[in-house]
């Protein structure tokens, strides 16, 4: 079952066990005094995680510049159908 953390204004955060995939995952009642708390969103424990898998994470949806010179050299290669709207059989 999945852990939900949410905030309440009043009491703080507090943790959720949510089994149903029908039960409303943005916010709920507070079980000490009832009022509306918002879910919080955490990132995923990465302390115990191998160095490479947890650089890998952090970096994921950074972008990457890659300049012309260091892309990898292709040799140009000439098709070999004389006929280019044919597939070659």
């Amino acid at each position: 079952m999945p852990n939900y953390t949410f905030l309440c204004p009043a009491c703080g955060e507090f943790t959720l066990l949510l089994n149903m995939t029908r039960d409303n995952k943005q916010s709920t009642a507070c079980p000490t005094c009832n009022t509306i708390a918002k879910r919080v969103f955490k990132p995923p424990i990465t302390l115990r995680m191998d160095s490479k898998v947890k650089k890998r994470i952090e970096n994921g949806m950074k972008p990457r510049v890659v300049k012309k010179e260091n892309m990898p050299k292709k040799p140009y290669k000439k098709s070999a159908v004389s006929r280019p709207w044919q597939a070659g059989h």
